[in-house]
């Protein structure tokens, strides 16, 4: 008897058969080329869901500002940390009346103490993108034809995002690479911190691509992604080429709270792509391949209730007869627009055909 998980993955399958079958005998070669768009449940637009998916920017514009409120405070107060080691003096003058004011604002900024702004600027960037990436999850696990689970790789990506936090307050990466250097006799890098930096990028990259790889609208993602890992494996490659050396130390964490920020710009753009692909609008705007995305969506949140109604057992039959249902127009050389025939009318009509054969 096959087992609950395999059933779904048969009707899933059944699903994307016939959501596929009408646009391939229709379309044209330019429109067999297009990329199909993909089908979700209704259950998957962001209204539906219990995290604050309806904040999200899906404009262009509200995506550029959040980009702007992200980068330029972070980018800044980089800056402003950076003016003691590139100008050789300090920024905020501690002499005068306000002097302990100004020397605790400039403790703000220091990256040697233990708390600044940059480092709390690179946690709430982090905590985002982990909000995002666990939103993105809850919107693609209802994408039907996703019989092989892969919106699991966008919880896996906010688990990576909450480590990749709590590294940067704990000391994550001294921990595991000194425990793989004992465990395994090999010493990678001073400390053994090696380890921490592979370990790191083999399962953030993977993760990535896992991620990223099925999204319809996957470029500014893809870019701010590895505009992300670039960072960090820059921070990383610092801590293990030059230890010790406080420019390199300075370039390091700084690359690591920029590619904290980017990781959060990465997410948003992933759920602008997600929330866009949920309510068909990847395509451009009254293309055929964007109006048959719209309604395969709806056809395939029918026939999905359909066959549940049903037990399952029936599902092949349902889905052809939502196909053919959807695929019948009625043409009349009088008007010049289409309409589509309901099940009395085709009745009657074919009814009317057959009293006309035999009248003739």
């Amino acid at each position: 008897m096959a087992s609950p998980a395999q059933q779904r993955r048969d009707q899933r399958r059944r699903l994307m058969a016939s959501w596929n079958r009408a646009p391939a005998a229709e379309g044209g070669p330019a429109e067999a080329s297009a990329r199909p768009m993909a089908a979700y449940s209704p259950d998957a637009l962001p209204e539906r869901q219990r995290g604050p998916a309806t904040l999200l920017p899906t404009g262009i514009g509200g995506l550029s500002l959040a980009i702007l409120a992200i980068l330029l405070p972070t980018a800044g107060a980089i800056m402003v940390a950076a003016s003691e080691p590139l100008l050789g003096r300090t920024l905020f003058a501690t002499d005068g009346r306000f002097g302990r004011t100004l020397a605790a604002l400039a403790a703000c900024f220091d990256q040697r103490t233990a708390a600044n702004l940059q480092l709390w600027l690179a946690e709430a960037a982090l905590a985002l993108a982990a909000a995002v990436a666990a939103i993105v999850r809850l919107m693609r696990r209802h994408r039907q034809d996703d019989y092989n689970g892969r919106y699991r790789a966008w919880g896996w990506l906010a688990s990576l995002f909450v480590v990749a936090s709590c590294a940067g307050i704990v000391p994550l990466g001294a921990l595991v690479g000194a425990a793989l250097a004992d465990a395994t006799g090999i010493v990678l890098g001073p400390g053994g911190i090696g380890w921490w930096v592979v370990l790191s990028a083999a399962a953030l990259g993977g993760v990535t691509l896992w991620a990223v790889l099925p999204l319809h609208e996957r470029a500014a993602t893809a870019f701010w992604s590895v505009t992300a890992l670039c960072m960090w494996a820059a921070s990383g490659l610092a801590a293990w080429g030059w230890p010790g050396r406080p420019g390199a130390e300075f370039a390091g964490r700084s690359a690591w709270v920029l590619g904290a920020a980017l990781a959060a710009i990465a997410m948003l753009a992933a759920a602008r792509s997600v929330i866009r692909e949920v309510r068909g609008q990847c395509g451009r705007a009254g293309s055929p391949v964007a109006v048959r995305g719209r309604s395969a969506t709806a056809v395939a949140a029918s026939v999905a209730d359909d066959a549940e109604s049903t037990g399952g057992r029936d599902a092949e039959d349902v889905v052809d007869r939502g196909s053919a249902d959807t695929e019948t127009v009625y043409v009349d050389g009088s008007e010049h627009d289409n309409r589509h025939l309901s099940k009395a009318e085709r009745k009657r009509l074919r009814k009317l055909a057959r009293m006309n054969g035999t009248a003739a």
